[in-house]
């Protein structure tokens, strides 16, 4: 289990509150209204509620399936489908594979290009849950998604090459199309080298659709064994072995369909990135594993016929409910989860494989809204606080305050081009694949940096005499105001400010005594102020350390 270090906790009690008594539901005491609208809300678009919104939920707790509703027609909402399915996939490494002026691109464009690459089978998941597709279409499409970058890269012949955003399109070199399965990026990112002959393509078609991981099976060799594979002819080892066909038994039919993109070849992007037919029957050659193209035991003619046995497999269904949940509730599935998400595995399969009610049957449930558990066996595992990942931080923080940490005009919290998504316990999908969702000093410091960067332009906009619009956040002072000419000013600010961040008020509000916090925050703005006497200054130090509050990370 999963739980804030005690000195953690204590800090979120004491900037947040104590805890309000929830509803106890059959194995849970459930979040208040407002606790559950948050959670909601960073899951599934990646920032806070609006004030309102939170206001209406905490008037009306019933209203809560409805903001589900809404929130799933948030297109914020397609993009965290990508971020969950990008840490199993791990396409999202920036890399071009190829020299980008090779496809007629510019070299300076190797961030964008790197990008773009490696959100072609994201983008198909992505198409699939906004179009309300049956998730099997992810490797049934007789398409693939392009834009005019991925296009030229891979020879796709667009469907409206007008347009310049993603879009469905279909490869020029005659493969069969499989939804991702037939992607370029799919088997540029899992290359297939040497004696491997497509295992490793075969493995990660198993672990991220039936999520069933090969590399994870335990198997013991004897010594005799281990020296004959060290010594031998591997692909002979391998047929004759017992401890070996208990895996290649099933893998390497699986990976015998996978010859017609056996890209390790000599020549350019033309030679390594186009599928041949012509080479579907290479795991014929003696250094191949000789063994025909099958799926589990059922023979295959080729590539679609596997795609089709891969969507009729009920792992297949078994595996989106467990991706899609453990990306929602930052929990790792074990046996005991089944009985919890056998319920959610029934309203997917009862709506015809539609992704928005698997994510709907998720977020209503009891456990999800859970604060605690009363359940002795539950408790163990799970979280009693999440903590978000770098870009629902960026969301977060850019939705309160509209500034987003760009570098180079790309966000540093989604993008990992400078390592922050890293330091703050995300995936670069090729050497770390495992996000981390305990606090830890990188993601503290992340949040500090850019809590201070958007202070400064929240005040230097509201603070503006001449500024244009409305003000962000410091909407109840001005630049002459000072604690001491209108200190009620100063006071109604600081309060504001932790309902915009945090979402909740510091005190009840028909509490007459002034929050401890506001008068902590008023002496702080004084000992800035003094320094340099600006209130530009002393107002950033303010409200960085308001978005530096616990409850803006954790949720």
């Amino acid at each position: 289990m999963r739980h804030l270090t005690l000195s953690l906790a204590l800090l979120l009690a004491a900037s947040c509150g104590g805890p309000t008594d929830g509803e106890v539901g059959e194995r849970v005491v459930m979040l208040d209204a407002r606790a559950q609208l948050i959670r909601l809300s960073v899951d599934l678009r990646g920032m806070h509620p609006t004030t309102d919104e939170l206001d209406a939920i905490e008037a009306n707790p019933e209203l809560y399936d409805a903001f589900v509703d809404r929130y799933l027609e948030d297109p914020r909402f397609l993009d965290r489908v990508e971020e969950i399915y990008n840490l199993t996939i791990r396409t999202r490494t920036g890399e071009t594979y190829f020299d980008p002026s090779s496809a007629g691109l510019s070299d300076a464009e190797q961030l964008r290009i790197g990008s773009a690459i490696g959100d072609e089978p994201l983008k198909m998941i992505r198409h699939v849950v906004d179009n309300d597709l049956p998730f099997t279409e992810v490797v049934l499409a007789d398409y693939t998604m392009a834009n005019p970058i991925t296009a030229a890269m891979w020879g796709v012949e667009l469907d409206d090459s007008s347009t310049t955003g993603w879009q469905t399109g279909r490869y020029l070199d005659s493969r069969e199309h499989a939804g991702v399965l037939s992607s370029t990026t799919m088997w540029l990112r899992y290359p297939s080298a040497g004696v491997n002959a497509n295992r490793h393509r075969a493995n990660t078609v198993s672990r991220i659709f039936l999520c069933d991981d090969y590399l994870s099976r335990p198997v013991s060799f004897s010594r005799t064994q281990i020296d004959a594979l060290t010594s031998g002819d591997p692909e002979q080892v391998i047929r004759d072995t017992p401890a070996c066909q208990s895996c290649h038994s099933s893998l390497d039919p699986l990976s015998s369909h996978f010859f017609g993109y056996w890209w390790e070849r000599e020549g350019g992007l033309e030679d390594q990135t186009t599928y041949r037919p012509e080479d579907e029957q290479m795991w014929r050659a003696e250094d191949k594993s000789q063994k025909s193209p099958g799926y589990f035991g059922v023979p295959t003619s080729g590539m679609r016929e596997m795609a089709e046995l891969l969507a009729e497999d009920p792992r297949f269904v078994d595996c989106a409910v467990e991706t899609v949940f453990e990306g929602l509730t930052q929990r790792t599935v074990v046996d005991e989860d089944w009985n919890e998400l056998r319920a959610h595995r029934e309203a997917f399969a009862d709506s015809g494989l539609l992704m928005k009610e698997l994510v709907r049957s998720i977020v209503t449930s009891e456990e999800y809204k859970a604060r605690e558990a009363t359940d002795s066996d539950l408790a163990g595992r799970l979280p009693t606080v999440k903590m978000a990942s770098t870009t629902q931080l960026s969301g977060i923080i850019s939705e309160k305050t509209g500034y987003r940490w760009d570098f180079g005009g790309r966000d540093g919290l989604r993008y990992n081009d400078d390592g922050l998504v890293v330091l703050g316990g995300g995936i670069d999908s090729m050497f770390v694949t495992s996000p981390s969702h305990d606090p830890s000093v990188g993601m503290v410091f992340i949040q500090e940096r850019y809590a201070q960067a958007a202070a400064w332009h929240v005040a230097t906009h509201d603070l503006d005499p001449e500024r244009e619009g409305e003000a962000i956040m410091l909407r109840f002072v001005t630049i002459e105001d000072t604690p001491d000419n209108n200190r009620a000013a100063f006071a109604a600010q600081i309060e504001s400010l932790y309902i915009d961040v945090t979402g909740k008020p510091l005190a009840p509000l028909d509490q007459e005594e002034e929050p401890e916090e506001v008068a902590r925050l008023i002496d702080l703005w004084r000992q800035l102020y003094s320094v340099e006497a600006s209130a530009e200054r002393a107002w950033t130090g303010v409200v960085s350390v308001v978005l530096r509050d616990p409850a803006v990370l954790f949720y």
